[in-house]
């Protein structure tokens, strides 16, 4: 998580209530209005581009660390067709509402143990759809999706293309990340999702008032169906009635969706890197400050790199994984260790997340709070076909126990891409497994190096030297990735002893590129010499 100050709020200032949204009738700007303790801020309000970080409870420009305070509850629901709506000040679990924030709906619906749940329209979209301030800001204006992304779905295929038109302002950056287009994809492409989040659109028109100078309107839409989904929130619970009001909902899990098995993001911006000199390896980049003092009031310049911020985050699972790809419309020349030139040294402390524009006076930072833990491995186990086959070879044939665990994602580190392929944006996988000989056993690393001309050994190292195993492999993905997709000799020579690890080097393949059945036999007889 980073840090960051919220401009106009002093410190740890805690939302109480969410009220209204609110725009000037001559402008496009959204605002929601917030009820903060101490009331000692120089503002009651929010620019909707903040929606991530706008929970109930939530502490403002913190000068400490702050634990989640809140009744903490996890449970499925079979879907929401049955949910009632009321508003905020008829749940009886809040004994003082304030008056703005009472006015706001929610959701009201019982779950299995008969515990009723009072579950703010507002907050459900948050934690749904408000990951980041594009997708905040264009929830209030129906069909900007249509005309900012072509959809075309292939049912024979099972394939869908999304082509972003030049105009679309969702930043460039978030398409690098595989959660930020597999919740894109959800949006836009299931019929469910996507009629849910224009729903938003629609209320706003139908309901918003014109209030003197101001249009102002009070939140309300749709939820999708959710069926068996499973929620993980905090808030305030009393046990004498029963109930729960839900302040933030910190997890979502099995969300359904119906989405075709690979997805394809076509832009006329992205580009693909071509090996030049060096290997485009972890390169220094712009040094980010301590924190960042977020200005929503300023204006946002389009001209700089985006600066993603990430806040506290919400864990996201969906019950069918998809593959979602980027295609490349042109290359870019990369070299290890080259410095671009397009990028600062250091990143400006003070940052807009308002709309990015050529005149605006901040640089532009934007939000991400996804932490996608959809169970996905399976979608990138076909880059390692071969080398699986090889091992099945070494417990049929040569009676080795193997055990292979799920692959890995390698993690994302600052200045660092390394954890992404070139070739789709899909992420860079680490597949662990255990091996037994009669002499003894091992753990094997293998890493996806499909999209560079530089391929990596397989790591072999003794097993029982490795103690401390998940926190060991995960300084391994670091330093695997520091190092450029090189194995980290010193981190090896150092925990495990010199002469207690070692490489064995892939099977060069035939004529065609691919492995043959006789290829992989003799991978194997030669992994297993080097073993014995």
């Amino acid at each position: 998580m980073d840090k960051f100050r919220i401009d106009g709020f002093s410190d740890d200032s805690v939302i109480n209530g969410i009220g209204s949204l609110f725009r000037r009738n001559d402008g496009s700007l959204w605002r929601i209005n917030i009820s903060t303790s101490p009331v000692k801020s120089e503002r009651s309000y929010l620019t909707l581009s903040q929606s991530p970080i706008i929970v109930r409870q939530r502490v403002l420009n913190s000068k400490t660390e702050v634990s989640k305070k809140g009744y903490h509850k996890s449970f499925p629901i079979k879907d929401t067709r049955e949910w009632q709506v009321a508003k905020v000040k008829d749940c009886p679990v809040i004994k003082h509402h304030r008056k703005a924030d009472g006015e706001q709906y929610c959701f009201v619906f019982q779950i299995g143990d008969g515990t009723t749940v009072y579950l703010p329209q507002f907050e459900l979209a948050r934690a749904l759809f408000f990951h980041d301030g594009y997708l905040s800001r264009t929830a209030m204006t129906p069909d900007v999706l249509q005309a900012e992304f072509d959809v075309m779905v292939n049912k024979d295929t099972g394939i869908a293309t999304i082509d972003v038109m030049p105009s679309c302002t969702y930043k460039i950056d978030y398409y690098n990340e595989p959660s930020c287009r597999r919740l894109l994809s959800w949006i836009l492409v299931d019929e469910n999702a996507r009629r849910s989040y224009e729903s938003i659109g629609r209320y706003q028109l139908i309901e918003g008032k014109e209030l003197g100078k101001y249009r102002v309107w009070d939140f309300k839409f749709d939820p999708p169906l959710l069926a068996n989904t499973r929620f993980s929130v905090k808030g305030w619970f009393d046990p004498d009635l029963n109930a729960m009001f839900v302040h933030e909902i910190e997890g979502l899990a099995d969300i359904p969706n119906d989405l075709p098995e690979k997805i394809l993001f076509s832009h006329p911006n992205f580009t693909k890197d071509v090996i030049g000199k060096g290997n485009g390896g972890y390169a220094a980049g712009t040094v980010r400050p301590a924190e960042h003092n977020v200005d929503d009031e300023a204006s946002a310049n389009i001209d700089n790199k985006t600066v993603i911020i990430k806040p506290p985050s919400i864990t996201l699972s969906f019950n069918k994984a998809v593959e979602t790809i980027k295609i490349a419309q042109k290359n870019r020349i990369s070299s290890n260790g080259k410095k671009d030139d397009e990028v600062p040294d250091k990143a400006s402390k003070d940052v807009s997340t308002d709309e990015a524009t050529t005149i605006g006076e901040l640089p532009n930072a934007d939000w991400d709070n996804i932490d996608d833990q959809t169970d996905d491995s399976h979608l990138y186990i076909n880059k390692f076909e071969s080398y699986f086959k090889m091992l099945e070879l070494l417990k049929v044939e040569y009676g080795c126990e193997v055990i292979s665990y799920s692959l890995r994602k390698l993690p994302k580190l600052p200045r660092c891409t390394k954890h992404l392929l070139v070739t789709d944006g899909n992420p860079r996988c680490l597949s662990v497994s255990y091996i037994k000989t009669d002499n003894s056993s091992y753990y094997l690393l293998e890493v996806d190096t499909s999209d560079t001309n530089k391929p990596l050994s397989t790591k072999v190292i003794e097993a029982f030297k490795v103690v401390k195993f998940e926190s060991f492999i995960e300084n391994v993905e670091r330093s695997l990735l520091k190092g450029s997709l090189s194995w980290p000799k010193e981190y090896f020579d150092n925990f495990v002893g010199k002469s207690n690890h070692f490489g064995i080097s892939h099977q060069q393949s035939g004529k065609n590129g691919s492995l043959t059945h006789e290829d992989i036999n003799n991978w194997s007889k030669r992994f297993y010499q080097k073993l014995c």
